[in-house]
């Protein structure tokens, strides 16, 4: 039975690896970096003890692995986590590079973001030969994404047989500790955001992510990335649509774009009392605002099987799962 190791293996995507590869009978490994394993239950997953960012801790978990699926990062749009998103998502890319070399993993699968990619000109379709970001003052998690995706490459050049996965907006069930993603879902479920700002972005199950994902250790090339993106969707319609589930009307207008600037200093007092991650910052605004709409992911659909299910599906999905674990009052 071959060996897939996850790094990140306790967030949303890593919760999803996890049921996708013990349905197509891999034995799971996952980094056990902070002791948070509601991702794992029920699964008959192997934890080791270890960080990205401490390359002494890494050798146990790769020996004897076949695959590495590399999920592990942070995501964060404020500036103050500059030096973290730098230490997890560029230098523990380069000590999972280094581990898999060493330890001659048949295929490491790297997960980017589209946000690794230049987004002008915004109105031409975002495909696999755009420019990556280069710009030292760009978003630090772009950035960081561009950077990791460079390392990736040198380490193709020395003989890593590695692919790169650029997901689009990533919601879905399985979202255990939740998401940035999924506190606002959970909040516009409970009624706590009754007017909203009718801006949206592409969104992929993070399921199908995981399906095309596993796809990619026999049919990835090496070197190529893939943009691996869904469907557009706004939070009105998806508010309508959680509306519908739920029986009550979540939101009851909507608010010029500019507004979203108005609430900045609310959110950093918020996030100042409740010591909690930001959910709106400049650079969340920048995002949100200058974004690519046209996600073809044909290279993915041709050569992975990507197959994006309908985004209502996935709505109704992830409203049951948050309600199973009492999320939603």
């Amino acid at each position: 039975m071959s060996i897939a190791l996850i790094t990140g293996g306790s967030g949303h995507v890593g919760a999803n690896l996890v049921r996708e590869l013990t349905a197509q009978d891999y034995k799971v490994r996952c980094i056990d970096f902070d002791g948070d394993h509601r991702a794992f239950e029920g699964y008959d997953v192997e934890l080791i003890t270890g960080s990205v960012t401490d390359i002494d801790t890494l050798d146990k978990a790769f020996e004897g692995v076949d695959v590495v699926f590399h999920t592990a990062a942070i995501i964060s749009l404020e500036r103050k986590n500059k030096s973290l998103i730098r230490s997890v998502n560029v230098e523990g890319t380069k000590n999972v590079c280094k581990m898999s070399l060493k330890h001659s993993i048949r295929k490491l699968i790297h997960f980017s973001s589209v946000d690794a990619f230049i987004r002008e000109p915004l109105e031409d379709p975002l495909l696999e030969d755009r420019s990556l970001v280069v710009d030292q003052n760009a978003v630090p998690y772009d950035l960081s994404k561009a950077d990791a995706q460079r390392i990736v490459l040198e380490y193709c050049d020395k003989g890593l047989d590695a692919s790169i996965i650029h997901p689009s907006g990533i919601f879905g069930p399985n979202d255990f500790k939740p998401s940035l993603f999924g506190q606002e879902f959970i909040k516009i479920a409970n009624s706590k955001r009754p007017f909203s700002i009718n801006v949206g972005y592409d969104y992929v199950d993070v399921r199908d992510l995981s399906k095309t994902a596993v796809n990619c250790i026999s049919k990835g090339v090496s070197g190529q990335n893939y943009i691996v993106g869904g469907n557009y969707m706004d939070f009105v319609y998806m508010a309508d649509v959680m509306s519908q589930e739920l029986g009550r009307k979540l939101i009851r207008g909507t608010l010029p774009f500019a507004s979203i600037y108005l609430s900045l200093p609310m959110y950093y007092l918020l996030s100042f009392i409740t010591k909690t991650p930001r959910a709106i910052t400049l650079d969340s605004i920048h995002t949100i605002k200058v974004q690519n709409k046209n996600i073809p992911s044909q290279l993915s659909k041709d050569q992975l099987d990507h197959t994006p299910r309908p985004i209502e599906e996935t709505i109704t999905d992830t409203l049951k799962f948050f309600n199973d674990v009492g999320a939603i009052a």
